[in-house]
């Protein structure tokens, strides 16, 4: 017979699962889509343009899923994020393959890869705020940070299953990994409406059902110093990843295509192993409170940046991808677990799906902010990106920890 706690432990698994396979789909987005950007007549400007605008359907998507996950379960949003996952992906397929047809103009592919990405935040943005809610909906005050972690380390290890896909299935063509990111999608779909169980604190929130609480706002300041730091960590993080294909390409002089793309993956998968065994081993094993990672993640970030941006060989490049993936493993359950601790019960998913917002607000930027850097010179994004991380590092010092309420 299953208990309650085996249930919920199983249901947190299939959302891990879940989010791996949406990290998927979004790691071959750098390793594959980037490195094609010019083969298919785009420059680094133009490719970064069309994904910030059209990642602005995230910025409004994010708090929406969040909040209907709150009234309707997170169950079903969390279903719709993947098979929506599923469409975008096999949308951006067709996109690059009518591009690299040569068939028609490039403000045609820019439109297509627009629309693509377009549909795909519409969507896909309702795995990461369903499944954030349903952690804070399973977890007491001292494993918070735990099980945002166990999210944190789903989506490293689908940044490194990523890769591997890429890498694994790219000889039977350059876009069939992303085809069979999308199959993976609609089958985690099918796996969730099966077996995945809606936490019983959603039927304590149906039945104490109130009007009169006041609905979770933007603005609110329990959580605008947490969506301040996702959105500076996003935009920096989100510039890295777009620029790193061509930094390899320009900085240390590798030029064929194949070649730039395993070398990305590598750099990738560096980033991701670090934050899984963090995450995912590490963070399982010992408590650190979310306070002590909110307060850590910055400063790894500025170290991270700046090896990167001096690094001498790819294998110093390789150590700065790694400092970094240390940051983010540091910075999901310390900002997430801070703010989750702020929220009632009846807010998890609305400030799950803000805090989703404020990652936006990064991917809109990060794109933008990198390649317009990038033109300056190929360390200028990185060297940005440290000194910003830096600053961010003194405000994360006047956050106030969260309180822990005294039983009644």
């Amino acid at each position: 017979m299953n208990t309650p706690e085996k249930v919920y432990t199983y249901g947190k698994f299939l959302l891990a699962s879940g989010v791996v396979i949406f990290a998927i789909g979004q790691s071959l987005l750098f390793i594959i889509v980037a490195p094609m950007a010019r083969s298919i007549g785009l420059s680094e400007l133009e490719f970064g343009v069309a994904f910030s605008l059209a990642n602005l359907s995230l910025l409004f998507a994010g708090p929406f899923w969040g909040k209907k996950s709150d009234v309707i379960g997170r169950k079903p949003v969390f279903i719709i994020g993947l098979v929506g996952s599923a469409i975008g992906t096999l949308a951006m397929a067709a996109a690059l393959k009518v591009g690299l047809s040569g068939t028609v103009t490039s403000g045609v592919i820019l439109a297509m890869i627009f629309g693509s990405r377009f549909i795909y935040g519409l969507t896909a943005s309702a795995i990461y705020p369903s499944a954030s809610g349903y952690i804070a909906d399973v977890t007491d005050w001292n494993n918070r940070a735990k099980g945002m972690a166990l999210v944190g380390s789903a989506n490293a290890m689908g940044s490194i299953l990523g890769p591997a896909i890429g890498g694994g299935l790219a000889f039977m063509g350059a876009l069939f990994p992303m085809y069979a990111a999308a199959c993976i999608s609609f089958l985690g779909a099918i796996v969730a409406v099966i077996w995945l169980i809606e936490p019983e604190q959603h039927k304590i929130r149906q039945q104490n059902k109130d009007s009169s609480k006041p609905v979770l706002k933007f603005t609110d300041p329990r959580l605008r110093p947490y969506m301040i730091m996702w959105a500076t960590v996003f935009s920096t993080f989100i510039s890295l990843n777009f620029v790193t294909a061509f930094y390899i390409q320009d900085r240390f002089g590798i030029t064929d295509m194949a070649a730039v793309m395993r070398t990305a993956s590598f750099m990738l998968a560096c980033m991701a192993v670090i934050i899984t065994l963090v995450q995912g081993v590490l963070f399982q094993i010992i408590k650190i409170s979310p306070q002590v990672l909110l307060r850590v993640c910055a400063p790894l970030f500025a170290i991270g940046f700046f090896t990167m941006a001096f690094a001498p060989t790819l294998t110093f490049l390789g150590l700065g991808f790694g400092i970094v993936g240390g940051a983010f493993a540091c910075a999901t359950p310390g900002i997430n677990g801070s703010a989750s601790l702020k929220m009632e019960a009846h807010e998890q998913g609305a400030a799950a799906g803000y805090l989703s917002a404020a990652n936006t607000t990064g991917a809109i930027l990060g794109p933008v902010l990198g390649t317009s850097l990038y033109k300056i010179a190929p360390q200028t994004p990185l060297l940005f990106g440290g000194t910003l991380m830096l600053i961010i590092s003194i405000f994360a010092l006047t956050i106030p920890a969260a309180k822990q309420a005294k039983p009644s």
